[in-house]
């Protein structure tokens, strides 16, 4: 490939851009985003420029990348805040303006929008002269649906009753802006030429809204932790089961919570459940604490909150199985991690799930919501530790074959050359 300058748009900043504006250095949702362009940095062929949201514009480079800041305006009181809040703004007119304008600084041979869940998107249509292909990561319009999954009403009713919800903020604010986002989603999708994508579900919705968008698949670069860590398991008398849940709704952590507590009631008293991902003091751990003590299995759970790449790592290599019971899911880098370790998973056959991981050949897959299900194939591998080791070995193989560097950067090489030709009106 002859010199490509390659613009990418992400709704989360990368570490650098982090540091530049004085933010935490925890990782967010598109951390592959950056193991990606750590890779293609060290091409001579490619010139990278990396933007993303934040208060103060700017351009600034850093170990052979580029980072710009596309200015996101901030309220100016607390009044102002919560109004903003309860009007559900998408990503304003101003932004995605300051990103056209920077299509047009930057002179891009090809734009890459990281995600359908922002705006960005959008400048497909607002510069259509310009290849762009966009990445699906999650589908909102399927989260959508999934949301309450699991909730009750009394649940919702407390939520909605609640501190955070007449500030216009918690997860039921978060389902009101979700729907607004996913109707721009489905316009992002009509308009798009070009998309990279990963499973048989993302491909399959793609095509129910543009059959005639052109679809490329292409894996993901994870955090190299992964791939050095190597599943031993607790190595105690009793059973770990670790999972990584988030501050969103829709992991199914309730249900989790129910098959610990089948376990406990037949037998293992001694097991441990280990909860990563959600935020201390939120609304979502407040509502899974209580279900935890309804339960009565609060004993039980350690709540982990948010945890760096390497203490995922070793979770994951010293847990006795891993539970992965969420309701909706694409392509979940949390499933992908726990298979490079090696761990022994348990997960739902949901959304692209199955095409990441053989039912009873890399893991065991049992139907979302379903508590008893996930308890006996959790008991499965708990108790049978030959095929739990059998299980997690083939899953390792697989996950170093598909999130190869080295692969994976010669791909999307060659989908940038394919974009640039058939991405243009």
């Amino acid at each position: 490939m002859k010199g490509v300058r390659v613009l990418w748009f992400t709704e989360w900043q990368p570490p650098a851009l982090r540091r530049h504006l004085g933010l935490d250095q925890m990782p967010g949702p598109q951390a592959w985003v950056d193991s990606l362009a750590r890779h293609l940095r060290d091409l001579p062929a490619v010139e990278l420029t990396v933007a993303a949201p934040g208060v103060v514009p700017g351009i600034f480079e850093e170990d052979g990348v580029r980072y710009a800041v596309v200015p996101l305006s901030t309220p100016r009181s607390r009044v102002e805040r919560i109004a903003q809040n309860w009007r559900h703004r998408l990503t304003p007119a101003e932004t995605l303006g300051a990103a056209a304008s920077l299509v047009d600084h930057v002179r891009p041979d090809v734009v890459h929008v990281h995600g359908t869940e922002g705006g960005f998107g959008l400048l497909a249509g607002m510069r259509p002269a310009v290849p762009l292909v966009i990445s699906l990561q999650g589908l909102l319009c399927a989260y959508e649906r999934a949301y309450f999954r699991g909730r009750t009403a009394g649940e919702i009713g407390r939520l909605v009753a609640g501190a955070e919800f007449a500030k216009g903020r918690g997860v039921v604010h978060r389902y009101l802006l979700l729907r607004r986002q996913a109707r721009r989603e489905e316009r992002i999708l009509k308009e798009a030429r070009c998309v990279i994508g990963r499973t048989a579900w993302d491909r399959g919705i793609l095509a129910s809204v543009n059959p005639a968008a052109r679809y490329y698949h292409c894996d993901e670069i994870m955090r190299p932790e992964f791939a050095a860590a190597a599943w031993r398991g607790s190595g105690a008398g009793g059973a770990t089961i670790y999972t990584t849940s988030s501050a969103l709704m829709g992991k199914g952590t309730e249900c989790l919570l129910e098959a610990c507590a089948l376990l406990r009631s037949r037998g293992s008293g001694d097991l441990r459940l280990r909860v990563a991902g959600v935020p201390p003091g939120s609304e979502l751990d407040a509502v899974y604490r209580r279900i935890a003590r309804r339960l009565r299995i609060s004993d039980a759970v350690d709540w982990l909150g948010r945890l760096d790449a390497p203490a995922l790592a070793e979770e994951l290599a010293g847990a006795d199985a891993f539970a992965y019971p969420s309701y909706v899911d694409n392509s979940p880098n949390s499933l992908a991690e726990a298979m490079l370790v090696g761990a022994p998973i348990v997960s739902t056959r949901v959304g692209g799930i199955p095409s990441l991981l053989r039912d009873g050949v890399e893991g065991l897959l049992v139907d979302e919501g379903d508590a008893v299900a996930l308890a006996g194939a959790l008991a499965r591998v708990l108790h049978d530790r030959d095929e739990a080791g059998r299980l997690g070995h083939a899953a390792r193989a697989t996950a170093l074959a598909r999130h190869d560097p080295r692969r994976i950067t010669g791909r999307m090489l060659e989908i940038y050359e394919d974009v640039m030709v058939h991405a243009r009106p």
